[in-house]
Parts: C-alpha cells; sequence; structure tokens
C-alpha cells in the first residue's frame, strides 16, 4: 500500500513542506479506509522525519521504530481499536512540555480523530490554537465531517482519493501474490469502491463472489421479483460496495453493448455471460442513465437515507427506462 501513498498528491504536499523546511503544526490526514488509516499515517509520519526511504542506518532505525510505534518523538495515539478521548489529550498535554529526545521536532499521530469525543476535540483545540514550539500534530480521519470546524480551520488537510479498480488490484497482486487467483483481486478491486481495506475485507471474506451474485440478480431481475431480492438484500453491510458494484455491471453492459473501446476493456472479464445478458435486457439509454441514477442513489446512503428503500426505488426506474 506504500507504494500508492507514496504516489498520492497529499504524500507530494508534505514531502514538499519539509524540504522547503515549511511544516505545519498540524496536518489532517484523510482516507476513507478504517483498516489502513493507521498504516497510511506511519508513512506519513516517516515522511515528516525524513525517514521514508534512505540508505542511512540512522534513518532506518527511525523508520523501524516509528512502524513498532515506539520512536521516543513520534506518539500515537489512541491505543489500537479505542477512540481519541480526553484522557488522551490529556496525555498530549502532559508530553508536550518535555523536550524531543532525538529530533528536533515531536510528532503526536492521532488515528480515527473523525470518532474523537467532542470533549477530547475541544481539549486537544487549545493545543492546536498554541501549539508549544517544535511540536507538530497529524490528526488521520476517514471523514472531515464529525471534527469540529474549529479544528478544521487550524489544520491542513492532507486529502487521498479514492484509488483506481487496476491500482488495487495491483495493489492486492503484490501484497498477496498467488495466495489467490487474479480474478479474485480484480473483483475485489472493482467492488471496493476505490477502499483497499473494503477489498482485502472481501478478498478474505469471500464476500465478493456472493456480492456479484446479488448485484446481477438485481440486474437481471424483473419487478416482479424486486421486492423479495431488496427484502433479502436490503440489510447488507456492504451497500457502498452493492452499488459500487451496480455502477460497474452497467458500464461494462454498456461497453459489451455499444463494443466503445472494445469489448476487451470489459472490467468483470470473468462475468462476460453475465454481462452479455445484462446488454441484452437494457437499451444503451438505460445502461447510460443506470449510473446517473446510481450516483444518486450514493450519496442518498451516504447521507443516511433508508437503503432498502433506496436500493428498490433505484433498481424500479432503471426497469422503467
Amino acid at each position: 500500500m506504500q507504494t500508492l501513498l507514496k504516489k498520492t498528491r497529499a504524500y507530494t504536499l508534505l514531502q514538499a513542506d519539509r524540504k522547503q523546511k515549511r511544516l505545519g503544526h498540524a496536518y489532517l490526514l484523510l482516507l476513507d479506509d478504517a483498516r489502513n488509516l493507521r498504516v497510511a499515517l506511519k508513512t506519513f509520519a516517516k515522511l515528516f522525519f525524513g525517514a521514508e526511504q534512505s540508505d542511512d542506518a540512522r534513518l532506518a532505525r527511525i523508520a523501524g521504530l516509528i512502524e513498532n510505534e515506539s520512536y521516543a518523538d513520534c506518539h500515537f495515539f489512541p491505543e489500537k481499536n479505542e477512540k481519541f478521548v480526553v484522557e488522551d489529550a490529556e496525555k498530549i498535554a502532559e508530553e508536550c512540555i518535555l523536550q524531543p529526545v532525538e529530533h528536533e521536532h515531536k510528532l503526536f499521530v492521532i488515528c480515527g480523530f473523525d470518532d474523537a469525543t467532542l470533549p477530547a476535540q475541544n481539549k486537544l483545540l487549545k493545543l492546536l490554537e498554541e501549539p508549544p514550539k517544535g511540536v507538530y500534530f497529524l490528526l488521520g480521519a476517514r471523514s472531515a465531517y464529525p471534527v469540529l470546524s474549529t479544528v478544521l480551520s487550524r489544520v491542513q488537510r492532507l486529502e487521498i482519493p479514492p484509488f483506481d479498480s487496476a491500482e488495487i488490484a495491483q495493489c492486492l497482486s503484490r501484497e498477496y501474490g498467488a495466495q489467490f487467483a487474479q480474478t479474485d483481486y480484480e473483483l475485489c478491486a472493482v467492488a471496493s469502491g476505490g477502499c483497499i481495506g473494503t477489498a482485502q475485507e472481501m478478498l478474505f471474506g469471500g464476500a465478493y463472489k456472493t456480492l456479484v451474485n446479488d448485484a446481477f440478480e438485481l440486474c437481471l431481475g424483473t419487478p416482479s421479483s424486486l421486492p423479495v431480492t431488496v427484502k433479502r438484500l436490503g440489510e447488507t453491510k456492504r451497500k457502498k460496495e452493492l452499488l459500487s458494484l451496480l455502477a460497474l455491471i452497467f458500464r461494462d453492459a454498456l461497453v459489451y453493448k455499444t463494443a466503445v473501446g472494445g469489448k476487451n476493456t470489459v472490467a468483470l472479464r470473468a462475468e462476460i455471460n453475465r454481462i452479455k445478458a445484462v446488454a441484452d435486457k437494457y437499451s444503451a439509454r438505460a445502461l447510460m442513465d443506470a449510473q446517473t441514477l446510481i450516483c444518486k442513489a450514493e450519496r442518498e446512503v451516504f447521507f443516511n437515507a433508508v437503503f432498502p428503500q433506496c436500493l428498490e426505488t433505484l433498481i424500479a426506474k432503471i426497469y422503467e427506462i
């Protein structure tokens, strides 16, 4: 994953700030990937200390200590699988008083700041408003929405957008090699919504095969079968991934139907027979309009729309086109 992170604009921005000696006192790293957020924060922390890539034994040692969360001048909060609370903010305030041990700077890395309690955010805000000399902060969050506006006004954002499915598939292939088939990597990647952590969870849980079947059942169903299908799928925990797969299936079907770019550009090549069935079932207009409707549904789900109702309305509209 570090290979992908180092190609992002967020990484380039922090790298430039460090090289030009203009580091901001606080950064907010935004990555919608709970599984890998802490991994990303470690990658950026190494960059902060100039230990991201070096043959220098001293810097290699620092990178190793950061990876193990044991570098004296880089403190990680909260404990893994815990929320950032007032007690954590108080510990940071106490630690800020002490001088750095090895480096000229001291970095506090806070993971899952979007889950931090409001009192804890307010407590940290005082440090962000008047940071002690040599003290820096790297906050990590999946989304900026739960973060107090007063906190947001005092940090520089480093936003990592969703990754391309091809990049995720390559990342999985590098990470797990021959442990899975390439088609498995590709299916998980396209169903992940641009999130590597989601792709990993689907890969190891085997959920992607079931999800693909569910998506095709919706695409190839009928108005009379829709209520029963939605009742079964409406409580899925993978709402985002299901909608992403629906968008991909309709996109592939449009490519197959119109041969734009050639049929070999179909992403779900292992499902070519079912893609052909979807292409035969719908008009080109319906396949195009489906993308707009799915985007609208994704926004509604993001803002907590009732998923079963949203899903049934979406598919019913596509059937009617």
